[in-house]
């Protein structure tokens, strides 16, 4: 299992919207939505509970943009995330971020959203026995979660993960700081998983989507030429909670 695939009236909006925002795009530009989409995974995706300093959470996207995985799910029910343009160098606009701004409980939605796509809920945690990033199964598509700077993963987290992961350390302190934990983590299961038999890459209908946000995100004032067509902008990937 794995993510939902858009449905198929999506997928022709998405290729509706690309047939019209191609032509405005370098020979260059289009060659390297197509060269960094065809590097995307799904296998592997970020959720961030509550990460108090804004350029902690855009450094880990920005690792999660440069090891090719998508989705980053980001729970604020405590400590809200703004774009940092400094730390992320933009990098968060090519990402697809799941929000759960309307949810009651962003926690539960998130958890609930995965769980229900058969995605593992995988918490680093240096007081849980558990996996380390070379020896995490990867047989299963699994998001990992990612815990406030001053205490973690909470109680709800740590209660609904399927998986533990840790660094091992063999210094006086007793973690890392939360981009460096992430990226190294990101780093060792993103080589595993590419080295691997695993068919990792999108399925074609969400390189449609994906490919037509991209462009229209590249295209100024891509809302206006589209609606001259009668469309509106390029479907999510994703629900909006």
């Amino acid at each position: 299992m794995g993510y939902p695939l858009p449905p198929s009236e999506d997928v022709a909006h998405a290729m509706q919207c690309a047939d019209i925002l191609r032509p405005l795009l370098t020979e260059a530009r289009l060659a390297k939505i197509d060269l960094v989409s065809s590097h995307r995974t799904r296998h592997l995706s970020v959720v961030l509970e509550n990460v108090y300093q804004s350029r902690n959470a855009s450094a880990v996207m920005r690792s999660a943009d440069g090891f090719g995985l998508l989705d980053v799910h980001l729970i604020e029910n405590e400590n809200a995330w703004h774009r940092n343009k400094g730390v992320a160098k933009g990098t968060s606009q090519w990402l697809e971020l799941h929000r759960y701004l309307r949810a009651p409980d962003p926690r539960e939605a998130c958890v609930k959203q995965l769980k229900a796509a058969g995605v593992r809920l995988v918490v680093t945690s240096p007081h849980a026995q558990g996996h380390t990033p070379e020896s995490l199964p990867l047989d299963r598509p699994l998001a990992l979660a990612m815990g406030t700077e001053f205490s973690g993963a909470s109680e709800f987290m740590m209660d609904h993960a399927d998986d533990f992961v840790e660094i091992p350390m063999f210094g006086f302190a007793e973690s890392f700081n939360i981009s460096v934990a992430a990226a190294v983590v990101m780093h060792t299961l993103n080589h595993r998983l590419r080295h691997s038999d695993i068919e990792w890459g999108l399925q074609p209908q969400e390189l449609a989507l994906l490919r037509a946000q991209w462009m229209f995100k590249s295209v100024r004032n891509a809302s206006g030429i589209l609606a001259r067509h009668g469309l509106s902008s390029p479907p999510s990937l994703h629900p909006s909670l």
